[in-house]
Order: structure tokens, then C-alpha cells, then sequence
């Protein structure tokens, strides 16, 4: 049962200005060094492809598909490729309340690349990161999105109260655990955080990325949405303060791993002022998927050296499609003659050659209108982070790669 507006008022939360008064315990600068070791694992394997979208652009995939898992949905990257290649078919076979969990998925791919294009465009700094800018992200993530029934007002701020819920006692109803601030406050506050955001502190990048994300889900300016927008804030910071250079990095995992951990960890800092134990909870989560993404990405740069060498001899048409395969490994045989340049026929004869190798695979059993997949790389993208090979399993001595010491 929702508050009563006066209870609001007693109850409603109000976080202090940025940056916070805080020092860094000894354990914190330990987690920093060691996520920052992470990510420069992680960004240098990145730099080394010319074009990161053309063999990492799964990556943006997984994290709409584990930020729509945070939300309590359960929608896969293979729908969210399904649903590129044929939306009619996808309405066919997908049920219309996941068809919805789908595309409000798919939204977050756009959302997020359209950010990123913004940012090359203005200026790869963290200037550029904007209040009308975090709006714009909210409006793609909910216009035409799910619906219960009630407007999430895309790209507006709330006009009323909100309230965070948890589970009652014994499972039974739930309770309020948290109210953000009162709805008037939320523009200044805004204000106040694209401040902290533009211009930083004297910590570390990481510091103030972790210290953003908290007070952002702390304000929880919008109707709903709050999550999605705020795990894409951290992405976007990550690419503005230089850590990586393409979105490789997937935060929504680790929080769906420590849900209840992350909504403690939030609101001790707001309760009992414990920013040690959020920073080092958030810099843990930096530091565990910068090490995941650094094992798929070594798997889908070595898959595509081997494709690279398994078909130098063979038709170009062959050739070119086996690597346009980790941008879109979803497509169907007019799609493949578009991407690669060729004649529909030409395409054909590629894809029977990929999928006589086994590289490619048809999804539907259709005689027309087929759609392949590619195997192997959806494997790598697909596969359970318990099921990654150990590190040490992919160092190359020459550059001498080795995990820290946790």
C-alpha cells in the first residue's frame, strides 16, 4: 500500500551534495589497483582490433541480456538476435509479454549505442555526460517498451513519490525499506550529480564512477527504469574517463549474482554512511567482470584468428562472411549477400560452405526464409561464466598475463 504524502515527508531521504567527506581505507586503493589491473587487461585486448564493434558487439547484447535479468525478466541474447533478423517471426513463436521483455531489451541496445556514437561524436570526455543526456537514455529505454499499465513517463523525471519495497516478514506482502527524495528536489539534485560527473574529484576514476551509480539509484529520478539507466551510467563512465574504449564490460551480471548484497550495500551508505563497504563491493563487481569479459573476448579473438587462417584460401565471399559473423550472428541469406557485397547466389554458396564446416547453423527447418546462427561464437558469448576456461588457461607468456592476487 503506497505512503500517504505526509509520511513521505517524514520519511522521504534527502543525500548530501557531491563529493562525499570520505578517505580511503587502505582496502579500497587495494580493490582499485586490482579492477584497474582488470581493466587494463581487458582494454588492451580491446585495442588491439582496429574495429571493436565488428568482433565485440555480442558483448552490448549480453549486457541488455543480464540488465533485463536484473529486472526479473528472461530474455536471452538469442531472442535479442531473433528479433533483429524477423520481428514477425519472433511474434510468432515468442509469447507477448516476453515479446515485450524483448524489445524493452532491445531498447537498452540502442539506448546504449546511441550514447556511445554521442560521446564519439562530442567528445570522448566525461563533459559530454549530461543531464538531457541521461533523460534521452531513459526515454529509448521505456518509449514503446513494457507496460503494466501505468506511464513510466519516458525521459521526464518523476512528477510524485516513490517508494523501494522489499518483502514482508516470512515472505508475507511487502514493506517500504527505502524512500528517495521528495519529487522537487530531484532536478537540483541532478544538477549536483552532473557536476560530480563532468568534473570528478581528486580519487580515482573508479571512485567517482562507484560514487555516481550510488547516488544516482539514491535520487531514483524517474518512474521507473531507474536500474537500467543507472548500470548504463556506469558504462558510459567508463568509456568517458578513458578506462576502456568500447563497452566490453557487463556490471548488470555481478549485480544480478549479489542482488541483496547490492540493495544492502546502497542503503548503508545512505543509512550508516558506509562507503568502504559499497566501494569495495562495487570495485569487486568491476574488477570479477572485467576478468569474464577478458576470457570471452581472448575466445572470440582467437575464433577469429582461426577463421581468419582456416579460410585465407578460400572464396572471398566465404572469407568475408566468417568474420562479419561476430557482428551479426544472426542473419538470413539476403541479409549475408547485403553485408558481404555479393549476389544472393553467391551469398548462398557462402553460407552452405560455413555450414558444412559446422561454423554456421539454420534456426528455423524452414526450406525459405531461413535463419542461421553462427555456433561457435554464440557458444563463447552463450556459455556460463563457470563454464569459461581458467585464466591461465589463455595467458600469453609473451605478454605476461597473470591474475592478481585477490
Amino acid at each position: 500500500m503506497p505512503l500517504r504524502t505526509d509520511e513521505h515527508l517524514s520519511k522521504a531521504y534527502f543525500p548530501d551534495k557531491l563529493p562525499p567527506t570520505l578517505e580511503l581505507s587502505d582496502a579500497v586503493v587495494a580493490e582499485v589497483s586490482r579492477a584497474m589491473w582488470s581493466l587494463g587487461r581487458l582494454e588492451g585486448l580491446g585495442s588491439e582490433i582496429d574495429n571493436p564493434g565488428a568482433v565485440f558487439s555480442s558483448f552490448v547484447y549480453k549486457e541488455a541480456e543480464q540488465s533485463s535479468q536484473v529486472e526479473g525478466t528472461a530474455v536471452t541474447v538469442s531472442d535479442l538476435y531473433r528479433y533483429d533478423v524477423d520481428e514477425l517471426q519472433i511474434r510468432e513463436t515468442v509469447e507477448s509479454a516476453h515479446e515485450a521483455d524483448v524489445r524493452e531489451a532491445r531498447n537498452y541496445i540502442t539506448a546504449l549505442d546511441d550514447a556511445i556514437s554521442f560521446l564519439q561524436t562530442a567528445g570522448i570526455e566525461r563533459q559530454s555526460i549530461t543531464t538531457e543526456l541521461i533523460k534521452s537514455l531513459h526515454e529509448q529505454l521505456l518509449i514503446k517498451g513494457r507496460s503494466d499499465g501505468d506511464e513510466p513517463l519516458p525521459g521526464e523525471f518523476r512528477p510524485g513519490y516513490t517508494a523501494i519495497e522489499e518483502e514482508g516478514p516470512h515472505g508475507i506482502g511487502t514493506q517500504i525499506r527505502f524512500v528517495p527524495p521528495k519529487p522537487d528536489m530531484v532536478p537540483g539534485l541532478m544538477d549536483d550529480l552532473e557536476r560530480f560527473v563532468q568534473q570528478g574529484s581528486d580519487w580515482p576514476d573508479l571512485i567517482d564512477v562507484a560514487i555516481a551509480h550510488y547516488q544516482f539509484e539514491t535520487i531514483h529520478p524517474f518512474k521507473d527504469g531507474n536500474g537500467r539507466v543507472g548500470r548504463l551510467l556506469v558504462v558510459l563512465m567508463l568509456i568517458s574517463s578513458g578506462l576502456l574504449h568500447y563497452p566490453m564490460l557487463s556490471l548488470s551480471s555481478y549485480i544480478e549474482r549479489h542482488r541483496t548484497e547490492y540493495a544492502d550495500r546502497l542503503l548503508a551508505v545512505s543509512e550508516e554512511g558506509a562507503w568502504d563497504e559499497w566501494l569495495q563491493f562495487f570495485l569487486r563487481g568491476i574488477r570479477e567482470q572485467a576478468e569474464e569479459a577478458f576470457l570471452r573476448a581472448r575466445l572470440l579473438v582467437d575464433k577469429r584468428k582461426e577463421y581468419e587462417s582456416r579460410y585465407s584460401d578460400a572464396a572471398k565471399s566465404v572469407h568475408h562472411l566468417s568474420l562479419a559473423l561476430f557482428e551479426d550472428p544472426y542473419f538470413t541469406v539476403r541479409e549475408a549477400s547485403e553485408r558481404i557485397g555479393v549476389v544472393y547466389q553467391t551469398a548462398n554458396n557462402a553460407v552452405e560452405t560455413l555450414e558444412s564446416d559446422g561454423v554456421v547453423e539454420e534456426i528455423t527447418g524452414n526450406n525459405q526464409n531461413r535463419v542461421f546462427r553462427a555456433a561457435d561464437i554464440m557458444d563463447i558469448v552463450e556459455r556460463p561464466v563457470n563454464q569459461l576456461p581458467e585464466s591461465d588457461e589463455l595467458v600469453d607468456v609473451e605478454q605476461g598475463w597473470k591474475l592478481p592476487e585477490r
